[in-house]
């Protein structure tokens, strides 16, 4: 298990899953305001991969005409997508497969079942603390794709760097 550290030290990136953006709703709704008024207030950018923004793209019907909540998001600079991870990497495919199968252990479902975005998730985490910065916070609503992100990473070389933030948690904490 991951040993706590200070989520808002300056070596912190925050990796999020397509779940946080949809339990906060369209641009206008107060969930959303305070997630970006977080994002803001910490001088923190949730880190996206690209299969989540595809994820939370898709929906321009249902939001502000021409623009989807999660651009906007990038737009102020709350959000960043991340660069297609190095799947050749010994590290990024481990940590994806450990994630795969923890998920399937817990949800007692086939790990060809398992989300790709759940595996992306933990791909990205890899690449930040390969590369950026020297701990993650993954905010995820899908507690056994964020337990699993952690156990993958502990066990992979990265122990004690990384922590699960239940993103229904946060958004109930800053609203």
């Amino acid at each position: 298990m991951s040993e706590p550290f200070d989520l808002f030290g300056e070596s912190v990136a925050w990796v999020a899953d397509t779940g946080l953006f949809v339990a906060c709703g369209r641009q206008q709704n107060t969930k959303y305001i305070a997630l970006e008024r977080f994002a803001q207030r910490n001088d923190l950018t949730f880190v996206i991969p690209q299969r989540v923004y595809d994820e939370l793209g898709g929906a321009p019907d249902r939001s502000t005409a021409g623009q989807t909540p999660i651009n906007s998001a990038v737009d102020t600079g709350c959000v960043r997508i991340a660069g297609e991870p190095d799947y050749s990497n010994s590290a990024v495919s481990q940590v994806m497969d450990d994630v795969r199968s923890f998920i399937a252990r817990s949800s007692n479902r086939d790990e060809d079942q398992i989300e790709k975005t759940d595996t992306a998730l933990a791909a990205v985490a890899v690449e930040q603390l390969r590369e950026e910065h020297e701990f993650v916070c993954v905010v995820t609503t899908d507690v056994d794709a964020g337990e699993g992100v952690i156990a993958a990473l502990d066990a992979n070389g990265f122990e004690n760097r990384a922590q699960f933030k239940n993103g229904f948690e946060l958004i109930g904490e800053i609203t």
